[in-house]
């Protein structure tokens, strides 16, 4: 089954390939997790509570994180360390 941009002739599969490369950085409810090193049911249930800081999609039943805006969520919520 082809891509209907392909299909269309919209842009070509290595085009196609190379967006998905350059611009579509997602990663999956397990990977944000091992990249947090939490448990994927922490994620879920913090999306279940709507308390969960980091931008998703759902596409599906499948749960995606914009790598690019959890970086920019994760450097928004740096706090500074203080010294007694």
């Amino acid at each position: 089954m082809k891509n209907k941009m392909i299909a269309g002739h919209i842009m070509s599969e290595k085009q196609l390939n190379e967006f998905i490369e350059r611009d579509c950085k997602l990663l999956t409810s397990q990977g944000l997790a091992r990249v947090l090193n939490v448990s994927e049911a922490a994620l879920r249930k913090q999306r279940s509570l709507n308390r969960s800081i980091f931008p998703f999609a759902r596409i599906g039943r499948r749960i995606f994180y914009p790598a690019d805006l959890i970086v920019q969520t994760v450097h928004k919520n740096i706090k500074e360390s203080q010294l007694r």
